[in-house]
């Protein structure tokens, strides 16, 4: 990743397709409303192969590929990668977390939420339920931050394109398995944005040459 003036036209691909799935998923809420949507989405979009894929992907898609992914870069990369990626995940995840138990404490997820409402849903086995913090979404904040980065790892539009609605299925899996709302995700994806930014131009763009070093010295 090198250091450009202009970030959205170089990265175009992973703001076109981030906008186009949040303010689609805005849409979604103002035309449905947040209950209707989740009931709409739960009961009429499923399948038993959705079902094994979004139990397992939107973990390894974050937690996983970040473990990775910083493997990687401490083995091949210099300190203002390692700096970038893991400083900005961990401040977006205090971030995320802080929000969730100040602001928005009595936000249920959508488990308690509907069955205070007795309203039943369809869920999956093997997902465990979960009561407090719904809003945002770390995963999806999470998601946003690697989907940047991975991004600006490759001049491939089309790997660009791919990694982008990789990041959108994350969104789509936290709902699909009802431990988010729609509102939730799209919450998570700009808290995760603003980071991404933040940790850009402070972190990317900041003058260091000893940031440019080797983490492992070579032999």
């Amino acid at each position: 990743m090198e250091p450009k003036k202009d970030l959205l036209k170089w990265q175009w691909p992973f703001f076109f397709i981030f906008f186009v799935i949040n303010f689609t998923g805005l849409l979604a809420i103002s035309y449905y409303g947040k209950d209707e949507l989740h009931l709409h989405f739960n009961q009429n979009y499923h399948s038993q192969f959705f079902d094994v894929f979004f139990k397992y992907y939107t973990d390894v898609a974050t937690t996983y590929v970040l473990i990775a992914t910083l493997l990687y870069i401490i083995w091949k990369k210099n300190w203002r990668h390692f700096l970038f990626l893991g400083i900005t995940a961990l401040f977006s995840s205090i971030g995320s977390s802080m929000i969730k138990r100040s602001i928005f404490v009595h936000g249920h997820r959508p488990t308690h939420y509907f069955e205070l409402k007795n309203i039943e849903l369809r869920l999956i086995e093997g997902v465990e339920s979960q009561i407090p913090y719904t809003f945002p979404s770390g995963h999806t904040v999470l998601a946003v931050i690697l989907c940047f980065y991975l991004c600006t790892q490759t001049h491939n539009r089309t790997i660009q394109v791919v990694l982008s609605f990789m990041m959108g299925l994350v969104a789509i899996g936290r709902v699909y398995l009802s431990k988010h709302f729609v509102i939730d995700t799209v919450g998570g994806s700009f808290l995760g944005l603003f980071f991404v930014i933040l940790g850009y131009y402070l972190i990317w763009e900041y003058k260091n040459p000893k940031l440019d070093g080797k983490i492992l010295p070579e032999k």
